[in-house]
């Protein structure tokens, strides 16, 4: 089992869509259910390889109790939208 220090918090915060968008919570204090992820260890940025995982698996719409988007910045590759359920 992976340590808190370990992970970093994602949260969904409204948007202008009809989903919520995932963002980073580094710090902890964003309002409302969160989900932890594997970061990079050199830039504390959420691990794009961990995070594709969890929107694939349905990990984090799971964690979360909704669909969320998840910006392309975000895993650092293409954009992809995670499927509700």
């Amino acid at each position: 089992m992976t340590s808190k220090p370990e992970l970093i918090r994602i949260v969904a915060v409204p948007s202008d869509t009809d989903r919520p968008t995932a963002t980073l919570d580094p710090a902890g204090t964003l309002p409302g259910r969160g989900a932890y992820v594997c970061q990079l260890r050199a830039t504390g940025a959420a691990n794009p390889a961990c995070l594709r995982l969890a929107t694939r698996k349905g990990g984090l719409q799971r964690a979360l109790h909704r669909a969320v988007d998840v910006p392309a910045e975000l895993i650092g590759a293409g954009p992809l939208e995670s499927e509700g359920r």
